[in-house]
């Protein structure tokens, strides 16, 4: 964590879906080799304090268990390793949009291909209607878990789903369709559009996401071919402004781990 407004974001979304799975959650800062003394745990104490504060503003429920934890070391490295054992790493995100990539938007794309569990990287609140917007999930393959998360997010948050069939090749729809209908059996209160994109993909995925609460997605790539990501994954990371969470490739959706993880950054809001 850092001492920015997204990284507080960041850390009370991680503590509504650390309540959400029953799970703690460490606040995680790692600290480079010229920092003095304590001053990672005393930023990560502060971040805490202002979320247990807002927490108790906005929910009546007991807050999850948060533990601060201060790590040293290459940030990319100390953080996959954390990921092996984590249920959902949560990243802060300052500069969402183009000029990402030209900043530290290429070492969160570096550790959300390397990571092990699925990982949320959360951006500023760009407009009101993206705070209660439904949540979009990109389906480019009907095998991934994106669909199942993208169900269990909306559950979380009450809100609708909206689902982008982005595939290449044109599977039948029935297929989808069939999936859709078993996740609905599943979340019968979540209420379902699904839109077949023709055209520019990544520019759907743009336009959808501008007033989405959040973007699910796999994370894609080829590992045999040292692509780590998809070019619609690396697009998303890029050029949409909401929160994006990326499922890892293959086996279920965050079941090994015991706790939430956080860094840089009545029921409980997410705006």
């Amino acid at each position: 964590m850092d001492e920015s407004e997204v990284a507080v974001r960041a850390a009370y979304w991680a503590a509504i879906e650390a309540d959400a799975r029953r799970a703690p959650l460490q606040l995680v800062h790692v600290a480079t080799h010229d920092e003095v003394g304590l001053a990672g745990l005393e930023l990560l104490l502060a971040a805490r304090r202002t979320v247990l504060d807002r927490w108790k503003r906005t929910c009546e429920r007991p807050a999850p268990a948060i533990e601060p934890r201060v790590v040293a070391g290459d940030p990319v490295g100390r953080l996959t390793e954390l990921s092996a054992t984590a249920t959902l790493l949560v990243l802060g995100d300052s500069q969402a949009g183009p000029l990402a990539g030209l900043l530290h938007g290429s070492v969160a794309a570096t550790l959300i291909g390397a990571s092990r569990c699925p990982v949320a990287l959360i951006r500023p609140l760009h407009n009101a209607a993206s705070a209660v917007g439904p949540v979009l999930v990109a389906v480019e393959d009907t095998s991934s878990q994106a669909l199942p998360a993208a169900f269990r997010a909306a559950a979380t948050r009450h809100s609708s789903l909206l689902v982008a069939d982005i595939r290449r090749r044109r599977a039948s729809k029935e297929d989808l369709d069939t999936l859709i209908a078993r996740h609905r059996r599943q979340f019968p209160t979540v209420t379902v559009q699904c839109v077949t994109v023709a055209g520019d993909r990544h520019a759907a995925l743009e336009r959808f996401s501008a007033t989405a609460q959040l973007l699910v997605i796999a994370r894609g790539g080829h590992r045999h071919l040292h692509i780590p990501l998809s070019p619609t994954l690396h697009f998303a990371l890029h050029h949409t402004r909401c929160p994006v969470l990326v499922l890892p490739q293959g086996g279920a959706v965050a079941t090994g781990g015991d706790h939430v993880y956080g860094d840089r950054f009545g029921e409980p809001a997410f705006g």
